[in-house]
């Protein structure tokens, strides 16, 4: 969607919203932290996403499930960022937060997005996210 600042378009530039959604399944996830326990943990998840979601398997799949759709609404063209990259954090109101580090931040700069809103959930056997962010870019 391209929207005008102003609603008059005369001042050049434009504004894109992105959107990006995801849906994993809470027993795939579930069943790798069975198989691998921490190993997988650590290569998905920073110490605070952990700790955030208890290690409760529905909390990390829709984190996982956010940090896919972060990279769905970051449209990388060569190198997908790493996991940890993407932190999806609990704010201090409790609401759910997009963290950009290293390669995830530089993208989104790139990019030209700004500050990304994220919306979770998980229940009948599904984690799920879908993030909003605003880009600005010239005409």
């Amino acid at each position: 969607m391209r929207a005008h600042p102003g609603g008059s378009g005369e001042s050049g530039m434009t504004m894109d919203v992105r959107v990006g959604t995801d849906v994993e399944a809470i027993a795939e996830i579930e069943a790798s932290l069975d198989r691998w326990g921490q190993r997988y943990a650590r290569r998905l998840f920073t110490e605070a996403e952990f700790a955030d979601c208890g290690g409760a398997a529905p909390r990390l799949t829709a984190r996982f499930a956010g940090k896919e759709a972060t990279i769905k609404l970051l449209a990388p063209d060569d190198v997908i960022p790493r996991w940890r990259s993407i932190e999806v954090r609990t704010a201090s109101s409790g609401a759910p937060a997009v963290v950009l580090h290293n390669e995830a931040a530089d993208l989104a700069r790139q990019r030209g997005l700004g500050p990304i809103s994220i919306s979770l959930s998980h229940g009948a056997g599904i984690g799920t996210a879908t993030v909003v962010a605003l880009a600005l870019g010239g005409q």
